[in-house]
């Protein structure tokens, strides 16, 4: 099975994923991306990005290798078919982090594959503001985390789930109980 998670960039979607994958390693895996953005400190290969030189992303574009893409502020991110193929084989539920625009491509190309999809979100942009600013984000990085959020939101209603991550460690539960509750 395949949980995908989106929601407004800031909402800690990464984190509810962090916590079902260290709460339950044997149950949960994360399932990496193939991005051109650079390797950030404490990245490696494979987890969580695969991390490939547009040239590269862009050649696998043309064979057909993503079952999804998009370019997400200026870098291009995307789940590779054979990756996802190999993952799948796994005895674990694969988790996934996913852009709502990506979410809507790969709804329709996923067929034969168990699909889960929750919306995370805050209870409001004020929250998230001011989380992002606790986080130390800069002034720039909170303002164009923000402008997505309205155009984010709009898409909730076409998730099977919403789980509101206020408090991280009930999201967690929230998120563990929905993929346990509805797993066939």
């Amino acid at each position: 099975m395949l949980v995908i998670f989106s929601g407004p960039s800031g909402v800690g979607k990464n984190s509810v994923i962090s916590g079902l994958i260290e709460r339950y390693p044997d149950r949960y895996r994360l399932m990496p991306t193939v991005t051109t953005r650079a390797m950030r400190h404490g990245e490696r290969d494979g987890m969580p990005y695969y991390f490939w030189s547009e040239q590269r992303f862009r050649e696998g574009l043309a064979r057909g290798e993503f079952v999804e893409h998009q370019r997400i502020h200026n870098n291009l991110y995307g789940i590779n078919k054979q990756i996802l193929s190999q993952m799948l084989n796994e005895d674990r539920i694969l988790l996934k982090d996913i852009d709502v625009l990506g979410t809507m491509n790969i709804l329709g190309a996923m067929d034969g594959v168990e699909l889960r999809t929750i919306f995370v979100t805050v209870s409001g942009k004020d929250v998230l503001s001011e989380r992002l600013k606790n986080r130390g984000e800069s002034e720039d990085a909170i303002a164009l985390r923000l402008s997505r959020f309205e155009l984010e939101m709009e898409y909730k209603k076409h998730y099977d789930y919403i789980v509101i991550n206020d408090v991280l460690d009930k999201a967690v539960d929230k998120a563990h109980e929905i993929i346990t509750y509805n797993k066939q």
